[in-house]
């Protein structure tokens, strides 16, 4: 074997090395981000076990959809703490899923159908807030991700989970 042959083949595996080197790089990066990305999942999951929160939901939740302003405002202030703790909630949910911290797919699954139920109670008032106090923005990030959801459509086209998953079996 010659001192040429020898070269080349260290040249080769060094480049296999590189390449090597770069894929494994690439994977740790993926891996990375999908443990960000879990990590933030868990964290909004934690978040709604927030007392506060939930009982703001409790009260809100009893409500009758699309109360007007006034009806809304004759509760009184217990209900407008309740609308600012809800909707800060998933105005942050809004922004993180904007963001791409948090996919939306989990936020659906998560707690989809109470931002949907909780809109379909507080549009008007939150419109006329909006409208009233000139404040185009107030809220902006639960709007957003309550048109997205309501784009994509699972609450209208698919079954709940305890039907659509059912049959699910642990991995392992």
């Amino acid at each position: 074997m010659t001192l040429n042959i020898i070269l080349a083949i260290v040249q080769i595996l060094g480049i296999i090395a590189v390449l090597y080197g770069i894929w494994i790089g690439i994977k740790q990066l993926k891996l990375n981000r999908q443990q960000r990305r879990d990590l933030a999942v868990m964290e909004c999951a934690r978040s709604f076990e927030d007392r506060e929160f939930t009982e703001a939901y409790r009260i809100l939740a009893e409500l009758e959809p699309h109360l007007s302003p006034e009806e809304f405002k004759a509760l009184g202030p217990e209900y407008k703490a309740a609308v600012l703790r809800v909707c800060m909630k998933f105005e942050t949910i809004g922004l993180l899923v904007y963001k791409d911290v948090v996919p939306i797919d989990a936020i659906e699954d998560l707690v989809g159908g109470v931002a949907l139920l909780l809109w379909d109670i507080l549009h008007n008032f939150i419109v006329d807030a909006r409208e009233s106090g000139n404040h185009p923005t107030y809220f902006e990030w639960y709007h957003w991700l309550v048109d997205r959801l309501k784009e994509r459509g699972r609450f209208t086209k698919q079954p709940p989970a305890f039907v659509t998953h059912k049959n699910w079996k642990p991995k392992y």
